[in-house]
């Protein structure tokens, strides 16, 4: 492993400089709280977009914040299925279907699922695919 050499360094900018601006951001769950660990909330498909350099496609959901008068905007990997204007469920309590997010003991032997965290908020250490 040697370093690269200038003639393809060129015009490519600093060595250090991370090409973000097309990035998305990153793919996460809801954060776990109250209303998620008891119930389940409810959130709307605002749009499913692709982020050059990666494999699966990114949903983008809108929930009603629990406690203020707001909408929050999460990022989520799409499963194949999702659509635009689905209603989505995160919790415990949430139905099995597309595209919803129950706990690993929730969901029945033999479902297939699409991202799995060790830890509440680790974005899918585990297990990430959008099949």
């Amino acid at each position: 492993m040697g370093k690269t050499v200038l003639s393809c360094r060129k015009g490519n900018g600093s060595v250090y400089q991370v090409h973000g601006h097309k990035r998305l951001g990153s793919a996460k769950l809801r954060i776990l709280d109250y209303a998620e660990r008891h119930g389940y909330m409810r959130g709307v498909v605002k749009s499913i977009e692709h982020e050059a350099g990666r494999g699966a496609a990114l949903a983008r959901v809108e929930f009603r914040h629990p406690y203020k008068f707001r909408r929050v905007k999460e990022l989520m990997v799409a499963p194949e299925g999702m659509f635009t204007g689905q209603s989505v469920f995160c919790g415990q309590k949430a139905p099995l279907a597309i595209g919803n997010v129950l706990p690993l003991g929730q969901i029945t032997e033999g479902c297939i699922v699409c991202n799995v965290e060790a830890k509440p908020g680790d974005r899918g250490t585990l297990a990430r695919d959008r099949k």
